[in-house]
């Protein structure tokens, strides 16, 4: 299965960002992101740091929403949108929450820290409307995957320094955490059919253009504190170049006192999650994060609604 999987990253050296682009919409071209049944959406414009950004909330169409999620994509501070992810609507079902997503300023067109304000700001704005979205004033989560989990983390450091919203947990899932790290994951040819090495510098030149990147706004590991942190769920792909240094920040979360559950899925690849209702992996994952959501905003009921389990 992971062998099949599209790949866009081949040749990545000199590849424009358009081209990038252009080789991920057509990867993506025959996978259905459109929401599962059950899911309602709403198209919203975000105060950004810089402007109004492009936004969109998922919501289940029946029953209660019990909090809020403001969730980052994806694809590596260059690539993907609010239209490229497929993982949002079955968070929505199986957190019973609204899930907010953010078209933040991508790079190199906007470079570092561009992204990491507009988080910063549409996080504060999912603060102050929480219970507009919700129906709760004081639920709120923050989460992402790979640079998203990565804005995500930088964001819960940004809340805590700048006196930002109360968030009641911290999803990262495959985050990319350090822009130096090395370890294991990142030289195994093993665990990168579908990331190599390569593009993982070509992400951060993209991002960080000629900044080295030891600004904890940039690489949240290098962070002099993380004390004081919402309580965190990390959540890594065994076949990811990224899998050690996600664990790396669970661990370092946990040694400075923020309580933190790590999972690593085994077998999987990175993007994995994306691929619901494909691999059985993915869907234990929107499971878990829903699990973990719900328990975070203390919600009594401990199933989800409208999901079907993994073994299912």
């Amino acid at each position: 299965m992971i062998k099949d999987m599209p790949n866009v990253w081949d040749d990545i050296g000199a590849m424009t960002a358009a081209k990038a682009r252009a080789l991920q919409a057509e990867a993506l071209a025959d996978l259905d992101v459109a929401p599962p049944p059950g899911v309602a959406t709403e198209d919203l414009t975000i105060p950004g740091a810089a402007g109004p950004l492009r936004g969109r909330v998922y919501r289940p169409a029946t029953g209660p929403v019990d909090g809020v999620v403001l969730w980052l994509h994806g694809g590596g501070f260059v690539l993907g949108s609010i239209d490229t992810e497929q993982s949002h609507g079955p968070l929505a079902l199986a957190s019973r929450c609204a899930v907010v997503s953010v078209d933040y300023r991508s790079a190199p067109e906007a470079g570092f820290p561009a992204a990491v304000w507009d988080t910063y700001a549409t996080l504060c704005w999912v603060g102050e409307n929480a219970k507009e979205l919700s129906g709760h004033a004081n639920r709120v989560v923050l989460g992402g995957e790979s640079a998203g989990g990565n804005l995500a983390a930088v964001a819960a450091l940004l809340a805590r320094d700048e006196g930002g919203p109360e968030v009641a947990l911290q999803v990262l899932l495959y985050p990319m955490t350090a822009r130096t790290f090395d370890g294991p994951s990142r030289h195994d040819p093993a665990v990168s059919p579908l990331w190599p090495p390569a593009a993982i510098e070509w992400v951060w030149r993209q991002y960080l253009g000629d900044d080295d990147g030891s600004s904890p706004l940039a690489s949240p590991l290098y962070a002099d504190s993380l004390a004081g942190l919402p309580p965190a769920l990390v959540l890594t792909a065994e076949y990811d170049l990224l899998r050690d240094e996600g664990e790396a920040y669970a661990d370092r979360l946990a040694a400075e006192g923020v309580p933190v559950r790590r999972r690593r899925y085994a077998g999987m690849p990175h993007g994995f999650v994306e691929w619901t209702g494909v691999l059985a992996g993915a869907d234990e994952c929107i499971h878990d994060m829903g699990r973990s959501i719900r328990a975070a905003i203390s919600v009594d009921d401990p199933e989800p609604v409208g999901i079907a389990s993994a073994e299912g």
